[in-house]
């Protein structure tokens, strides 16, 4: 995927986009962590996409604890970074 096509995608979805280079970077550190292969980490990546409304709260007081803090919004398009990342890296590892 290039830049401005997730650029686009999110700004169409979202009226409050992340910012175009963290987005990319957090769309190119997910893949990364996919191609590394940790089982572990793929499997709590994956498990963010299912979390609940509460859960996704819980993860975000969590995140503010380690001193970053999300918006709903911005938790969101994180996920579906992380959504997109993994679409790609399926379509990678299949060719």
């Amino acid at each position: 995927m290039e830049k401005t096509q997730l650029t686009k995608i999110l700004s169409s979805l979202y009226d409050s986009s992340l910012d175009t280079d963290s987005a990319w970077t957090s769309y190119n550190s997910f893949i990364a962590l996919f191609l590394e292969g940790d089982r572990e980490t793929t499997e709590y990546l994956i498990g963010l996409i299912d979390l609940s409304k509460s859960q996704r709260l819980m993860l975000r007081e969590s995140i503010a604890e380690r001193g970053f803090e999300l918006t709903p919004n911005q938790l969101n398009q994180y996920i579906l970074l992380i959504i997109m990342a993994l679409s790609e890296y399926i379509e990678f590892t299949e060719h």
